[in-house]
């Protein structure tokens, strides 16, 4: 009896760690959306050189990933457990090191390559509808739910909802340093 419910206020700690990571992403989202609304459109539609992406593709490739590793946003009941092989935990830290190290690797999905015609308030809205379901999904995990891993990267492989959240917030980070570097070159161009 002890031992159950020593393991129940572990996994209610585990969930709203999670809730907490994701609160603090969605921090960091909000104050980069709010800071670019401040940009005159074209300078975020403006390339800072060739081969090179735009602030929007930038953000539009971020909430195309999203999309795709969370399986299209279904219904939460429709998200099954996938198969894990040890070589997937081999690949998850990859990806880490490499969002963690800003290594440029090739986009990993055709269905995360941005096609640069959107604009701001557009992504601003799919990224909010992705946060929502983030959210909505959050809220109805249990402590089964929040070890199972249902979602999935092209490179690392099924994930859990913690190893979701980790690497979408490195993902994040390492496109605001992107987008940091892109914004210092428009500035130097202009100067």
């Amino acid at each position: 009896m002890t031992v159950d419910w020593w393991s129940s206020i572990i996994e209610i700690m585990n969930i709203n760690s999670l809730k907490d990571r994701l609160e603090n992403m969605d921090r960091q989202r909000l104050g980069l959306l709010d800071r670019l609304a401040a940009m005159a459109p074209e300078d975020l539609a403006r390339k800072p050189g060739p081969k090179r992406w735009t602030v929007l593709q930038v953000l539009q490739h971020i909430v195309l990933a999203e999309c795709e590793v969370l399986q299209g946003l279904p219904d939460p009941s429709r998200l099954v457990p996938l198969r894990r092989h040890p070589l997937h935990y081999v690949s998850y830290l990859l990806v880490l090191l490499i969002l963690k190290w800003d290594i440029p690797v090739p986009v990993p999905s055709s269905a995360m390559v941005p096609d640069g015609n959107t604009s701001l308030p557009e992504i601003r809205e799919q990224w909010d509808r992705n946060f929502g379901w983030i959210e909505m999904y959050g809220n109805g995990l249990s402590a089964e739910t929040a070890r199972q891993a249902v979602f999935r990267h092209p490179v690392a492989g099924p994930l859990t909802p913690a190893q979701t959240l980790c690497m979408g917030r490195l993902h994040l980070e390492s496109h605001i340093r992107h987008i940091n570097r892109i914004l210092r070159l428009l500035e130097m161009q202009k100067a």
